[in-house]
């Protein structure tokens, strides 16, 4: 239907549930050592190490998705990239490399495995030396070399070699990263305590995402103008890129520094207002990395631009929305401290 084909919908499970993974064993990785180097008195170590916590259950779900979809590209898919400016993949293609990294894949099952029988436990991904995780290195080193290596390299150009391992690895830093980032504000969106020692990490987070958007960016000077195909995917990609621009300068910006403003201040009713507006840029830059990475992988799709937009919309509205339930329905922010002493 609309020209997609399954093995399509495939790769991009694989690719979201890598993403997620990688940028999940980064930021929890990141989360842990600056938390290890807070006082032990310091409430922002707490919550800090309590978000590190958190992001194994993001790896453990990224790790699961990928795996299915991995298993369902090589057993079920009978053999036989970001839109816009992409070199098209084939099926053989895919085939090939998920085959050739089957090696880096029954280790993704064995890690997943392993935090999945010690989920309840979190105390083995403490490093008692060092102060952080083990375990997140090396899920971010398996996760990278995953979604950098999505169609068989062996043969093909330096210059297109290199598009297609920094067209991969980018969405760790950009779609993971965002995913991670937008956990992090729903979790304490009820508990302003939290919110001051956390929120003053969003810049250097955002800075990490604009750092992904340059790797794609670098990635797609290497082919262009070779691999343009002026489609209404095109389109709807390099329109997209230019929302999440602007969506981020005002994010990471303008609207960060208002809410950090408010909460340092204390003032309620004003963080609410705040709070709104990065609401909805969150769910825009959701929306817009994931409907990037989708039309990357579906690259016979037929439907129009309008099509696409009427999509976007929909979804943006339906994240925020749920999102305002969500905040309405959570009672137990509050309890975010206790939360983490009793997970240890």
């Amino acid at each position: 239907m609309w020209g997609i084909e399954i093995y399509e919908l495939l790769s991009f499970g694989r690719q979201f549930g890598l993403s997620v993974m990688g940028a999940a064993s980064l930021w929890g990785m990141v989360f842990l050592y600056v938390a290890h180097k807070k006082k032990l008195n310091n409430p922002a170590g707490i919550f800090l190490s309590w978000m590190g916590m958190r992001m194994r259950w993001f790896i453990m779900g990224g790790g699961i998705l990928a795996l299915m979809t991995w298993l369902a590209l090589t057993l079920i898919v009978p053999a036989s990239a970001h839109e816009g400016v992409t070199l098209i993949t084939t099926k053989m293609g895919t085939i090939n490399a998920m085959l050739l990294m089957t090696p880096v894949y029954l280790a993704i099952a064995g890690a997943v495995f392993f935090l999945v029988i010690n989920i309840k436990n979190p105390a083995f991904l403490i490093a008692p030396k060092l102060g952080f995780s083990w375990f997140y290195p090396v899920t971010f080193v398996l996760a990278s070399v995953a979604v950098s290596y999505y169609t068989d390299l062996r043969g093909l150009p330096l210059d297109e070699t290199v598009f297609h391992i920094f067209h991969g690895f980018h969405s760790i830093f950009t779609l993971g990263t965002v995913l991670c980032l937008d956990l992090i504000f729903l979790s304490t969106q009820n508990a302003p305590f939290v919110q001051k020692h956390v929120f003053p990490l969003f810049p250097k987070i955002s800075k990490v995402i604009w750092l992904g958007l340059s790797l794609d960016l670098l990635s797609t000077l290497l082919i262009y103008p070779e691999a343009i195909l002026l489609t209404p995917r095109f389109y709807f990609a390099q329109i997209l890129v230019g929302i999440l621009i602007i969506n981020g300068i005002l994010l990471s910006g303008v609207i960060t520094r208002r809410v950090l403003k408010n909460v340092e201040e204390g003032h309620g009713e004003k963080i609410i207002f705040w709070e709104k507006f990065a609401t909805v840029a969150g769910a825009i830059s959701i929306t817009s990395w994931t409907a990037i990475t989708i039309v990357d992988q579906l690259h016979g799709m037929t439907i129009p631009l309008g099509g696409l937009f009427l999509m976007y919309i929909f979804v943006i509205s339906s994240i925020v929305i749920g999102r305002e339930v969500w905040n309405k329905l959570d009672v137990h922010a509050e309890k975010l401290a206790g939360t983490f002493l009793g997970e240890r």
